[in-house]
């Protein structure tokens, strides 16, 4: 029941917004009637209706039409309080008014179903371009990690080859890694196809930054390895309220395009600080650093800058609008003494 009472506000709603600009009209024109006679004072009924039928539809805006001309007539025209019209030019002023109206309202109807249609269209051509970029990514970035676990597994399984434990300990150790990178690419693919499907929804709750942070830093320890990697926290951290794996996912993409997209060896910095009421993180490297003019677009999906290093271009689409979903911001600038900074501020819960 409760339900069926919101269905019937939801469709009545244009109808009585448009009654209500309608009636605001009412008493414009009646303020200028008490000062100037002014025949043009008819044309200001088109501001509502054109403005219903922009943002409603024909409905509202038909409704608001025929409401102008009756109430017109009642308030306006001799005799009042009826719907006589004594005189020919006032019945001719009005049905001029009322077709003017039903005109213009269908004429905006057209508009804003012409926009409905282009936006559809955009739509469409994105998710065209988007399944596109998606297919490529599949078969190309996936194959590269599977083809480098089934060589190392298919080696190992040979029977008449003899490994010393150096040689076992460096093949499990690329099927760990790669088996890693595959799950990371694979998590990037799904919360990219989310996002391109607008079903982000975060599961808010209480979390330690910092711990996030600790988190991914030791998940990605076989990338890191031989990189001097700090962890700076200032002062205490207020809780985030946030969704542990989105935000995860996101300092994970950060800290492991800081170490693919650098020299090895080259050290890596996180810094976490209380910033304007939530919590700001701040990943530095010490790489060649991002042109100003290549910033705005790693954020797109698929997107990638001058690097030789491998990637699909998911990362920072998918942390930027993860970011987002939570209310906070995310952008790039330039290290002290060279390299990228990216930052993340997240409200605190």
């Amino acid at each position: 029941m409760r339900n069926r009472s919101l269905d019937v506000r939801k469709e009545l709603g244009p109808y009585l917004a448009t009654l209500a600009a309608v009636g605001a009209t009412f008493v414009v024109v009646a303020l200028i009637e008490s000062r100037i006679v002014l025949p043009t004072a008819l044309l200001l009924y088109l501001m509502p209706i054109v403005l219903a039928a922009a943002r409603w539809g024909r409905g509202p805006a038909i409704v608001g039409a025929v409401v102008s001309v009756l109430g017109h007539d009642l308030f306006f025209i001799e005799p009042y309080g009826t719907l006589t019209v004594a005189r020919a030019d006032e019945a001719l002023g009005l049905v001029l008014l009322l077709f003017v109206t039903l005109v213009t309202a269908e004429l905006a109807d057209a508009a804003r179903r012409g926009a409905q249609k282009e936006q559809e269209a955009q739509f469409a051509r994105r998710s065209d371009e988007f399944k596109t970029a998606l297919l490529h990514a599949v078969s190309h970035d996936l194959r590269t990690p599977l083809s480098a676990i089934k060589a190392a597994a298919s080696g190992l399984r040979q029977g008449d080859a003899t490994y010393t434990e150096e040689d076992r300990g460096e093949l499990l150790a690329a099927i760990e890694e790669e088996s890693d990178r595959l799950d990371r690419l694979v998590r990037n693919l799904l919360e990219a196809s989310r996002l391109e499907a607008g079903a982000v929804l975060p599961r808010k709750q209480p979390q330690d930054v910092g711990e996030l942070v600790n988190a991914a830093v030791d998940r990605l320890a076989p990338l890191l390895c031989g990189r001097p990697v700090q962890v700076r926290v200032s002062g205490d951290l207020p809780l985030v309220l946030c969704d542990y794996t989105q935000i995860d996912l996101v300092l994970t993409n950060l800290v492991e395009n800081a170490a693919r997209h650098t020299p090895s060896g080259s050290a890596i910095d996180v810094d976490l600080a209380a910033c304007d009421g939530g919590v700001e993180v701040i990943v530095r490297d010490h790489g060649p650093g991002i042109a100003a003019r290549e910033r705005e677009r790693l954020f797109r999906p698929f997107e990638r800058g001058r690097t030789l290093a491998q990637g699909s271009g998911l990362g920072l689409a998918i942390a930027s609008g993860l970011v987002a979903a939570h209310g906070g911001r995310l952008g790039v600038t330039d290290a002290p003494g060279g390299g990228a900074a990216f930052s993340v501020w997240l409200p605190a819960g």
